[in-house]
């Protein structure tokens, strides 16, 4: 009986993903929010505070680096502790 109850406990932890995937699933959710625009998550990359995008569309560049401190507030409100500091390219 007490096994049922700690296996049912456990299975939470298993469908939990990394902190990098979270960070990117929100960061796509925002600028989805913001700009109407859909990135996959090849498209983006966190670390250490910094999102990178890697897509080359000049368009989608001047989008983002018009509305950087728009973006940066918003997943701030969204993720307190992950301290995004900047958007590069």
């Amino acid at each position: 009986m007490a096994w049922n109850n700690i296996a049912k406990y456990l299975e939470k932890f298993f469908v939990i993903s990394p902190p990098g995937k979270f960070y990117q699933k929100e960061i796509i959710k925002t600028l989805n929010e913001i700009l109407n625009i859909n990135l996959s998550e090849n498209d983006i990359e966190y670390r250490f505070g910094v999102i990178y995008i890697k897509n080359n569309n000049t368009s989608l560049k001047n989008e983002i680096f018009l509305n950087k401190n728009k973006i940066i507030q918003l997943l701030y409100q969204k993720i307190k502790k992950s301290g995004i500091k900047d958007i590069r390219f």
